[in-house]
């Protein structure tokens, strides 16, 4: 994921003086969806996978904010996805937002499900991102964030899972 382009955001000074204030070097955001009246933000860090979600009318505040480190090693990690291995971490949105967000890190690739109860579709994607909705249950979605190669690996699994 070090490879990927950054996208120009302005997240990338928010996200770097709300959750690493002391680290070197800043984030780099690497995609973006909109997702009703939320705003995702996918980022990498050093070795580190981000993820921040923010309402649209005040993205000063963070909702949702989760990091994950890359596995170091195939022993370390979860093969639950090609492109891996990965790590895991979930949170609930912040004061009874309804959101729930989980996100699946490794080197190459981010997995993101993302569940939201304002219902309404995900749209101004930005990066190198590929979206599957669940077409039954409006208000959910993965996030695929990587190269194309990567996406085109990962997205077959997470269509099947969504089903």
């Amino acid at each position: 994921m070090s490879q990927l382009k950054s996208i120009d955001s302005n997240e990338e000074r928010i996200i770097a003086a709300d959750e690493f204030p002391s680290e070197s070097r800043p984030p780099k955001v690497i995609g973006e969806v909109r997702a009703s009246s939320y705003h995702l933000v996918a980022y990498i860090q050093g070795d580190s996978c981000g993820l921040r979600v923010a309402d649209t009318k005040d993205s000063k505040k963070s909702l949702i904010q989760i990091t994950s480190a890359w596995p170091r090693n195939s022993s370390e990690g979860n093969l639950s996805y090609p492109a891996g291995p990965y790590s895991f971490a979930s949170a609930a949105g912040a004061n009874g937002s309804g959101l729930w967000a989980s996100l699946a890190c490794s080197k190459s690739a981010m997995v993101i499900d993302y569940s939201s109860q304002d219902h309404g579709s995900a749209s101004d994607q930005r990066g190198n991102v590929s979206i599957n909705e669940r077409h039954n249950d409006v208000g959910k979605l993965a996030v695929i964030i990587g190269s194309q190669e990567a996406r085109e690996r990962i997205l077959p699994q997470v269509q099947k899972r969504l089903q």
